[in-house]
């Protein structure tokens, strides 16, 4: 990452949300999935362990990230994460992804499309060798890769 970008990851307000939603076409799109519309971004302002955050770039909005605690499961999701192309490859995601896990140290989980080579390539640099990968085929869900992993709290 260029010393001069300042990376900032912070909870979005609720009057946000459409900041959110303008960029989530784009991200979905990308990820060839299908969908024109995200049925569960208002959710994250109203449920508990819901956690939208919006990502800027020195000063620029650089992307987001949607994290949701699954009480059953006892851990974190990286439900979303989306940084805006014209911010790729300048560590701006990867900083992000620090300021997230250091925001939510412990178990984690997320979903990698196996045709998201970049994705893949990207969570594969970052998370903990020991992150645990594994197929889900099983309807209504796309095929995927689950990636379980734990994010020690810091100075552990």
């Amino acid at each position: 990452m260029s010393a001069s970008i300042q990376v900032e990851v912070r909870l979005a307000a609720p009057e946000e949300e459409p900041l959110l939603a303008a960029m989530l076409p784009v991200y979905l799109r990308e990820l060839g999935v299908g969908m024109l519309a995200y049925p569960y971004l208002a959710l994250y302002w109203v449920e508990a362990g819901r956690f939208p955050y919006l990502i800027r770039a020195d000063g620029a909005l650089a992307g987001f990230a949607l994290v949701r605690w699954l009480d059953e499961e006892g851990r974190f999701e990286m439900a979303e994460f989306y940084v805006a192309a014209a911010f790729r490859r300048q560590g701006v995601g990867r900083a992000a992804v620090l300021a997230l896990f250091a925001a939510h140290p412990g178990d984690w989980a997320l979903s990698v499309l196996p045709a998201n080579r970049r994705a893949l390539a990207f969570w594969t640099e970052l998370l903990p060798v020991d992150a645990r990968p594994a197929l889900v085929n099983e309807p209504p869900h796309w095929p995927h890769l689950r990636l379980r992993f734990r994010v020690p709290p810091a100075g552990a």
